[in-house]
This record gives structure tokens, C-alpha cells and sequence, in this order.
């Protein structure tokens, strides 16, 4: 079988459907009356960037270089030491609302950028798997 990475779940309640551009979290709780939903989308850039952090910066750092290359030199954009700050500082504020710790994103000043969260866990599908309608 042919399987394809669609998202992460990250702790036991959010997760990241990179295909929909948002972040979710849906609580495990069965009490009836601890049902929340929170979602927080991500635009281009910031979805790409997180995507890129959770591939790469679990088992070791990235550099801020890599990042201006991948992100933005390989899309034919100008690299932005400014813009990159706005992007992680706006990440980090969307996944804090979701309930995730401040420093979810390690910033190692002048070096990179790494995540330390233990509880990350990549979701796959089967690339052949879709609804087949009959009418």
C-alpha cells in the first residue's frame, strides 16, 4: 500500500491538517460538558514553515539560512530576517491559544530553531483511499 503524510497530533488533543491549513483542537475529555473547539488557520508561509519545523527540527536544529532558502529563495521570494520573525512570532501566538507551551518553538538565538515536544506523531493515508459514490 501506498501511504501519503496528511498531518501530525500533537499531544493527545490538537492536531495539524496541513492539507486545510489549520490547526485544531478537539479535547478527549468524555465529560458532555467539557466540549470545546478551538481552530487556528495558518497562511502560506506559516504552514509551510511549521510543516518544514516539524519534518526537520525534532532531531535537531535548523538554521535561520536553511529556513530563508527553503521557504523563501526556492518560491522565488526575497528572504526576510524581519518577516521570518513576524511569521514565528504569530506561530507561537496560535499555539498558545490552542494550548500549546510558549516555547513550543525553541528559538536558539543566532543559531536556529528547534522543537523539543515530545508528543508528535505523523497521521498517514492511503494515497489510493477516497470515497467511491453510487448513486
Amino acid at each position: 500500500m501506498n501511504y501519503q503524510l496528511c498531518g501530525f497530533l500533537i499531544g493527545k488533543e490538537i492536531h495539524f491538517d496541513f492539507e486545510k491549513q489549520r490547526l485544531y483542537r478537539l479535547p478527549s475529555s468524555s465529560f458532555e460538558k467539557d466540549i470545546t473547539f478551538a481552530t487556528v488557520f495558518l497562511n502560506d508561509t506559516m504552514l509551510y514553515f511549521f510543516l518544514y519545523l516539524l519534518l526537520h527540527a525534532r532531531d535537531r536544529e535548523i538554521t535561520k539560512d536553511e529556513v530563508m532558502k527553503i521557504l523563501w529563495e526556492e518560491n522565488n521570494l526575497t528572504p526576510s530576517t524581519q518577516r521570518l520573525w513576524q511569521i514565528l512570532k504569530e506561530l507561537n501566538r496560535k499555539l498558545t491559544l490552542l494550548g500549546l507551551p510558549d516555547n513550543f518553538i525553541l528559538n536558539m538565538k543566532g543559531r536556529g530553531y528547534l522543537i523539543k515536544y515530545p508528543d508528535i506523531k505523523p497521521i498517514y493515508t492511503r494515497k489510493d483511499e477516497g470515497i467511491a459514490w453510487q448513486e
